[in-house]
């Protein structure tokens, strides 16, 4: 049944992603420029938004973009459609993942911590007997089923399936990436290359991860270094190894074509600045306003209106430091901005960072978030999942450390740099997966007040998987 009820979410989830792929959406901002970017690489012309583009191309991360021309040169011509249903299908990938990763945390619990010699067997890591419908199941299944069922529906990866949006791809690509380093542990050293080359993809969609994917190196390496530092280190290696052969030729590419050391994509000064701007109080679509009204001198009251972000800052880059390349010109900005806050309004400061924070957690982004049947199931996910996180870094499990690190760095460049939803939007599928561990977890807490009757269940011993799926 705990098959059946899975093939069916994903079925849903891949159908309702399709529904969306196939009619399209209208396109925010950011997916008409990588749909701009994916058709001048097909036609030739380069990485270049074209024209009409309101700040250098360089801003835009490649891997969506690169992908889509690539789905363009496959089929022979530039379709659009076609290239959001196979972004749907990879899209679906995050549900299948986000079942699994429950699985193995659950799993995870029953491992003997640190220090233990031995694992008793519970009640959680049985196979029970359903006196009703007379299978066996494994009481992780369902809890895991629910988790799949809300990346199944929810609603923000969903319309962003219907444009050109890195979301949904990023979504799948860090569910598959932690996946995948779970799933290397349990076998030879060449496995750590999947992981690593899953993270390499996802720094390509989404380059804040970056950083995330060396913590995550850093992480492999710690785990066991005291007992076999050799041996960790070679994971380490493995893996950052496989993502520098996946970013490596963007990364000589920017050489040749910026002329500078870009691993992935420029803009980060633009959004250093938007960031440390406190008059915004943590709302980027407030800083181009806010910069409008503070200096008359370079806009017009209608600016605020005209004109996107890029645009304002870059005028007000140019009046600040007049020849310097915009990008590097908000960079010095941002810094200087970020230490004034820090040193003359340390107090303002810490609220507008706290403000940031529960900005990009409050809510999902898109206005369809905002209607109270899908804000009650954020926020249930939210507290469901950092529940979940608790209950593993109690029982001191490495997975805590893993997923913690994630969240953390994550939550940690957003409060530093513009704070969007979007990107908890790409931690989603990480989310229904830690809360599969509090369901289970307080399924097992609120069974153990009763006792087990002969006649409702049976325990049988524990199944021993050795796929990807579970440890």
């Amino acid at each position: 049944m705990g098959l059946a009820a899975l093939v069916a979410i994903l079925l849903l989830g891949l159908g309702l992603r399709l529904n969306e792929a196939w009619d399209g959406r209208a396109p925010v901002y950011d997916a008409k420029a990588y749909a701009a970017i994916a058709a001048n690489l097909e036609r030739g012309e380069g990485f270049t938004v074209g024209p009409g583009a309101t700040q250098p191309s360089s801003n835009y991360s490649p891997g969506l973009p690169l992908f889509v021309a690539g789905v363009y040169g496959l089929t022979g011509g530039m379709h659009e459609r076609l290239a959001r249903v196979v972004l749907a299908v990879i899209g679906t990938l995050s549900v299948l993942f986000a079942y699994l990763i429950g699985r193995r945390l659950v799993r995870a619990l029953h491992r003997p911590r640190v220090g233990e010699v031995g694992l008793v067997p519970s009640r959680e890591a049985s196979l029970v007997k359903s006196p009703r419908w007379g299978v066996e199941y494994s009481p992780g299944v369902w809890p895991a089923l629910a988790g799949a069922l809300v990346v199944a529906i929810y609603p923000a990866l969903l319309e962003y399936q219907g444009m050109l949006m890195s979301e949904p791809l990023a979504a799948t690509l860090l569910s598959g990436g932690v996946l995948a380093v779970l799933w290397a542990w349990e076998g030879e050293q060449w496995r750590w290359m999947l992981p690593g080359a899953l993270f390499g993809a996802l720094t390509l969609t989404r380059p804040e991860y970056l950083g995330v994917a060396v913590l995550v190196a850093a992480l492999i390496f710690v785990r066991d270094a005291r007992s076999e530092w050799r041996l960790s280190l070679t994971r380490a290696a493995i893996f950052l190894g496989a993502l520098v052969v996946v970013i490596a030729p963007w990364s000589i590419r920017n050489a040749i074509a910026l002329d500078r050391v870009v691993p992935i994509s420029t803009g980060g000064g633009q959004v250093l600045f938007a960031g440390t701007y406190l008059p915004s109080d943590g709302n980027p679509e407030k800083v181009g306003a806010e910069v409008v009204a503070e200096n008359p001198d370079l806009f017009s009251p209608g600016d605020a209106q005209r004109l996107r972000l890029e645009q304002i800052l870059a005028r007000l880059a140019a009046a600040e430091h007049p020849g310097m390349e915009t990008d590097r010109a908000l960079s010095r900005m941002g810094k200087e901005q970020l230490w004034d806050d820090v040193t003359e309004e340390p107090l303002e400061y810490a609220g507008f960072v706290a403000t940031k924070v529960w900005r990009i957690w409050s809510h999902g982004p898109r206005y369809v978030m905002r209607e109270p049947v899908w804000e009650v199931m954020h926020w249930l996910l939210v507290a469901f999942g950092l529940f979940g996180l608790a209950i593993l870094a109690w029982q001191r499990r490495w997975e805590a450390l893993l997923l913690g690190a994630i969240f953390l760095a994550i939550t940690a460049l957003s409060a530093l740099l513009v704070a969007s939803p979007r990107r908890v939007l790409v931690l989603i599928p990480l989310l229904a997966s830690l809360a599969v561990v509090s369901i289970t977890w307080t399924r097992a807490r609120l069974m153990s007040s009763h006792a087990y009757s002969g006649t409702n269940s049976s325990i049988v011993p524990p199944e021993r998987p050795d796929s990807l799926g579970a440890p």
